[in-house]
């Protein structure tokens, strides 16, 4: 990689645009170069160009953590941002490298910062980064990780590799030679990429850790499978067979304890059916009772219908007066109402026309003086904007003139200022001498002070590490006394644990040859087949009961059947003929109530003899007494009554007959089924009993049983009790051999944790034993680097010492570097403040004398623009005194337009009253119309009312309703009046049908009754019940569990199969893992990387005493213990000493043998082209200074080129080729590239 050219704009101190071309003479030939300029000029900002464009970071913002420091635009930024090398008073800035890559091709990276809106003070942008190729100007990358990532493959360089190889900027120059072995390691690790070595030793310990962690898994799984033996599996299934033939035993006991719960829930629902029948049918007589006024209520309704026309006629004729009245009241007030607004609006009318006239003669008289002043109106207003453009013109002149007034007095201020700044910066500086030796001298000093705290760090992180390791030692010692004590215990409980496993087993053993598993099996089969025996016993007389009472019932049912059917044929008869007499009798009653109203007889009043009848059409005219019309009407409804009543009687007849007919027909097809479900239950009892007994003589050992259900009961009884005593002494005996056989494997189970517990403790002992090694040997080294620590301490305060001791100050008080550089940094801030006033003063002489002479002339021109504007005013003044008498001073344009508003409004005004007057006229013609009309109406509404009230009152005279009376009952909805009617027949329905099924409940009662109860009590069979079902859940949890534990011995047997091939490849395994761990591998990965480190630095230290002997000869560097280096005095016999004792010269020249070794091994693209060394090699004297520059220079002829920062003359003489930075004032430096 080579640099070709550096070039950028206000990047820290270099504000100007700048650029260094490299191929471009005198640079292009020069193999070594210098870089001068004074201190702060911005040497070292050129080569922080150089790496923000690169990598967008720089050596002067390393370390500064996360410090913030202000910016311009009020918001601090991260002192780490390289946003903060931006010039202050800059609102952008950017940095541009053109070089040649590990390809041979040339690109540009460019880095550019800048702030919003291009102000000074505005926020800080996001920094921008590109990279592109030069032959074809292709951008490669605009993103700035991307480009990052180019650059460091393009160069080969990461940023740290660049730093250590091609920039050796200032203060890290010695920090290969001055770190400790674990900064040591870094360094090489960054510059040299063994971090790839570091990466494959942790992964050979992860690996070997997995490799481990397999073996012991299925170690682990090898001694978790415990296998049942033969016996073992026998047992268990023996087991399961007696648990599931006394789980089939205690079902059938169950289902005769359900059965029986079954007859008392049975009785006790019938019994709470009755009750709730009776309830219903109470319920229903007292809504029937209380439903009488509703009865009555429909009476009166049915009374009252035949009225209905009279009723509504009457209505309708009261509405038409009531809105008859209303109509005369609003039409006679309205016909007033118009008649007065129609005489006022003939006013209004007269009164317009008046005004209209006076306006208009009015608009006449103005028009000459409009015209008059609007003449003077026009050169008022030229007068008065010419008065505007003096009078602004004089106040621009004024503020010119202000404005040169005050720039005149601030810079006789600032003059003023800055003498008096300088003056008493000057005597400061005078009174500050031994502050200022500080200065001259700070980085010779602060070296020391860095140097001296990083001993005394270096001494406390050793004394720290030596008694962290001294309480490690001493925790491992204890920690291995307290493991020897649990050792010892855990073996003796082991031994114990052996002992008891014995006793079990021999217990074990006795108690399986006394009983064997098979005698269980036997006696609970024999006593399952008794227990269904007797059970199928008592189901088969129970069965052969119950067909006896179904028969009975069905006979009862039939009876029953035949009676019901008789009944509900004569209610249908007789309902029949009562349905065609209620429809014979509806139309002759409504025809005749029709010839029994008013109106028919107001129609037959009209009659005639021998004239045909208007309705009808015939000539004969058969009734014309009212009377008997009545008569006639009233006996048809009586007739139609009794007809209603009878049809109703037949319905509630047949509707009980039915429900009869439907009991008797369900309770004949229940006893049938009854019959049915007992034979069925015979035959089956039956073939239980059967099974039973053949099942009990299939036991060995069988007592001799009954033939046939009920031949012996009591035998039977007995028999079966004395075959469940002794199945529960066998079943004692199982459990005991269970308990026995659990002890045993929980014994087993305990003995082997202790073996695996003391295995490690085994383990445990030999780790401890080597941390105890460890500890103790990394103590001791401890303690030799405290000693050299100390030593190097001291030596840096005794070159310090006297310096100090002039101002006043004493290194052991903490901060003393802070406060030193406080110190240097106030004397540089004060030389700075000299410097800065005095150049002020050189500056601020022509522009006094300049400020002077301006304001003068502003003043001048101000007086003359007044003048003119008093002239322009009294012209004005002129013309408005002329004008002021016309139209009272108004403006002509207003006065007219108000005027002529005015006689357009009163043209309008008149208009409208007109148009107003014709419609008030015609309104008030419509109104007295309307009131006629209304009042001819109201005199045939009063008439028609004395009518329909006459009508209404001859009506009623004939009942014992009043016109009240109508009114409530004809207010009532049609709905629901035949709501009212269906709810009182549906009363009469409720109480017939409450009384059948209270019937139909006390029968079902008195067959449950009848049927007969068990002894036990319904509480007696639900805890026998709750008890067996209890019992049920033992057994299949015990079932489930016998199931699991066969399960998992099949699946044990079937893993081991393949197991112990298994665990014989992973140990294979890891042996081979556990060979190269132990050569290589570690946790942190430290193993291996500190050999490839170790390699690396004897590479590096073979280089180093390459250019070590041109530069100084005496010495040569060499690897000691781990990563220590170390020097050897030639001149002494090759006697070895510690690089600190070196002195400043030599330890520069060591430093640079290393810097320059380290510029050929760093990096992934070979050998760097460009060098820069940001050093000022002041600590050398004329001769070594030489050698120096010498090895600088045969680097040239590995084709490479060398720049030096340095301010020492001797450098400037012996290097002709120079970039020189100038100081410029204000912060500013400029770049020079000179030759000689």
């Amino acid at each position: 990689m080579r640099i070709l050219s550096i070039s950028g704009q206000n990047i820290a101190s270099l504000a100007q645009p700048f650029a260094i071309d490299f191929t471009a003479a005198p640079l292009a030939g020069a193999g070594l170069f210098v870089i001068t300029g004074e201190t702060g000029a911005g040497k070292s900002s050129i080569l922080d160009a150089m790496c923000l464009a690169l990598y967008g970071d720089a050596p002067r913002l390393a370390g500064s953590a996360g410090d913030e420091v202000p910016d311009p635009s009020g918001k601090a930024i991260k002192a780490r941002d390289s946003r903060a090398i931006l010039r202050r008073g800059a609102a952008q800035g950017w940095a541009e490298v053109r070089f040649t890559a590990r390809d041979g091709h040339d690109y540009v990276a460019r880095w550019q910062a800048r702030r919003a809106r291009d102000k000074v003070d505005g926020q800080l942008q996001n920094v921008s980064r590109s990279l592109a190729r030069i032959s074809d100007g292709q951008v490669l990358a605009s993103q700035i990780t991307i480009v990052s990532d180019q650059i460091t493959e393009l160069t080969g360089f990461s940023y740290d590799e660049f730093r250590r190889t091609v920039l050796l900027a200032q203060g890290d120059f010695d920090a290969f030679l001055r770190a400790d072995t674990n900064d040591r390691a870094g360094l090489l690790e960054k510059v040299t990429g063994t971090g790839l070595y570091r990466a494959v030793s942790s992964r050979i310990y992860e690996r070997t850790e997995a490799a481990r962690q397999a073996h012991g898994v299925l170690i682990q799984r090898r001694e978790g499978h415990q296998i049942l033996t033969d016996e073992d599996r026998a047992t268990l299934e023996a087991e399961r067979l007696v648990i599931t033939e006394a789980n089939q035993a205690a079902g059938a006991e169950a289902k005769t304890l359900k059965d029986a719960l079954a007859c008392h829930t049975r009785y006790a629902e019938t019994s709470r059916q009755v009750g709730l029948a009776e309830s219903t049918l109470e319920q229903a007589v007292t809504s029937q009772a209380e439903a009488s006024v509703d009865r009555a209520q429909l009476a009166r309704i049915d009374q009252a219908t035949p009225l209905r026309a009279q009723w509504q006629t009457l209505r309708d004729a009261r509405d038409r007066v009531k809105n008859a009245t209303s109509s005369v009241a609003a039409t006679t007030e309205y016909s007033n109402d118009t008649a007065a607004k129609a005489n006022a609006l003939q006013e209004v009318t007269r009164q317009a026309e008046d005004e209209h006239t006076a306006r208009e003669n009015e608009f006449k008289i103005f028009g000459p003086l409009w015209d008059q002043a609007a003449a003077l109106d026009s050169r008022i207003t030229s007068a008065t904007t010419e008065v505007k453009t003096a009078r602004s013109q004089a106040e621009a002149l004024e503020q010119e003139a202000e404005q040169a007034r005050i720039a005149l007095q601030d810079l006789q201020q600032e003059d003023s200022k800055a003498r008096e700044t300088l003056q008493a910066t000057e005597a400061e500086l005078a009174e500050r001498s031994s502050d200022c030796a500080l200065a001259d001298n700070w980085l010779q000093i602060r070296q020391h002070i860095v140097a001296h705290d990083e001993a005394q760090s270096a001494l406390t992180r050793a004394r720290s590490n030596s008694d962290t390791h001294q309480a490690e030692i001493e925790r491992l010692t204890v920690a291995l006394a307290e493991l020897a004590t649990r050792t010892e215990n855990d073996t003796a409980d082991e031994v114990r644990l052996t002992n008891e496993a014995a006793n079990l087993a021999g217990r074990l053993s006795t108690l399986e040859t006394t009983h064997p598993p098979e005698r269980g099996s036997e006696l609970q089969t024999l006593a399952t087949a008794l227990a269904d025996m007797r059970r199928a016993e008592q189901e088969h007389g129970s069965a052969r009961s119950d067909f006896a009472a179904a028969e009975k019932t069905a006979e009862t049912a039939k009876e029953a059947l035949a009676t019901a059917q008789a009944k509900a044929g004569a209610a249908a008869e007789a309902m029949t003929t009562a349905s065609a007499q209620v429809a014979a009798l509806i139309a002759p009653t409504e025809r005749a109530d029709i010839a029994a109203s008013d109106a028919a007889r107001e129609l037959r009043l009209r009659l005639e003899p021998g004239e045909p009848c208007p309705v009808c059409g015939s000539p004969e005219h058969l009734t014309h007494a009212d009377s008997a019309l009545a008569e006639l009407a009233a006996g048809l409804r009586a007739d139609l009554a009794a007809a209603r009543a009878a049809v109703e009687n037949a319905r509630n007849e047949q509707a009980a007959a039915l429900r009869a007919q439907d009991r008797a027909q369900g309770e004949l097809e229940h006893a049938g089924r009854n019959a049915q479900t007992a034979e069925a239950m015979i035959a089956t009892t039956w073939a239980h009993w059967q099974d039973a007994y053949n099942r009990a003589l299939a036991v060995p050992n069988c007592p001799a049983l009954p033939k046939e259900p009920g031949e012996d009961r009591a035998y039977l009884a007995t028999l079966l009790d004395t075959t469940e005593t002794a199945r529960q002494a066998e079943a004692a005996a199982q459990v005991e051999l269970s308990r026995l056989r659990n002890s045993l494997a929980s014994t087993t189970s305990q003995r082997e944790g202790l073996r695996k517990i003391i295995a490690g403790h085994t383990s445990a002992r030999e780790t401890w034993n080597g941390e105890l090694a460890n500890a103790t040997s990394l103590q001791m080294l401890d303690l030799r680097a405290a000693e050299t620590a100390e030593a190097e301490s001291l030596r840096h305060a005794t070159a310090i010492s006297p310096i100090l001791e002039q101002v006043g100050e004493n290194l052991a008080i903490p901060g003393l570097s802070g406060r030193l550089e406080s110190r240097v940094a106030e004397v540089t801030q004060l030389r700075k403040v000299r410097d800065s006033n005095s150049a002020t003063l050189v500056a601020l002489a022509p522009q006094l004398a300049k400020a002077e002479s301006r304001s003068e002339n502003a003043a001048k021109q101000f007086g003359e623009a007044n003048e003119a504007v008093t002239a322009r005013l009294n012209t004005l003044q002129t013309l408005q005194d002329e004008r002021a008498p016309l139209l009272g001073g108004e403006v002509t344009a207003t006065h007219r337009t108000r005027h002529n508003e005015a006689r357009k409004g009163a043209a309008a005004a008149l208009d409208a009253a007109r148009n107003a007057l014709a419609e008030a006229t015609a309104a008030w013609a419509a109104a007295r119309a309307k009131a006629e009309a209304a009042a001819t109406e109201m005199t045939g509404a009063n008439q028609a009312q004395e009518i329909a009230q006459s009508a209404l009152a001859e009506a009623l005279a004939s009942t014992d309703l009043a016109p009240a009376d109508l009114d409530t009952l004809f207010g009532l909805p049609a709905t629901d009046v035949a709501n009212l009617r269906q709810r009182l027949r549906a009363l009469d329905d409720s109480v017939t049908s409450a009384r059948a099924t209270l019937d139909s409940r006390r029968k079902d009662h008195a067959d449950a009754e009848a049927a007969g109860l068990p002894e036990d009590p319904p509480e007696a069979l639900a805890e026998a019940l709750s008890v067996l079902d209890a019992a049920n859940q033992t057994r299949a949890e015990r079932i489930g569990a016998i199931d699991g534990e066969l399960q998992r011995d099949i699946a044990a047997r079937t893993a081991l199969a393949g197991l112990e091939v298994e665990i014989a490849q992973a140990r294979s395994e890891l042996d081979i893992w556990e060979a190269v761990n132990h050569a290589a591998g570690s946790r942190s990965g430290d193993k291996f990387a500190r050999v490839a480190q170790s390699i690396t630095l004897d590479v590096l230290v073979d280089h180093a005493n390459h250019h070590l002997s041109d530069l100084n000869p005496r010495y040569r560097l060499r690897r000691a213990a781990d990563l220590a280096l170390q020097v050897e005095d030639c001149d002494m016999g090759g006697e070895a000493r510690a690089t600190r004792s070196l002195s400043g010269g030599e330890r520069f020249l060591v430093s640079l043998a290393l810097a320059l070794a380290l510029s050929r091994m760093g990096g992934k693209g070979g050998l760097a082209a460009t060098l820069f060394i940001d050093e000022g090699f002041g600590s050398l004297d004329a001769g070594s200074l030489d050698l120096a520059i010498d090895a600088l220079e045969s680097l040239q002829s590995q084709g490479r080129q060398v720049g030096v920062i340095s301010h020492v003359e001797a450098m400037k003489e012996r290097i002709p080729t120079r970039i020189a930075v100038h100081k410029q004032g204000g912060g500013k430096s400029a770049i020079e590239v000179c030759q000689g």
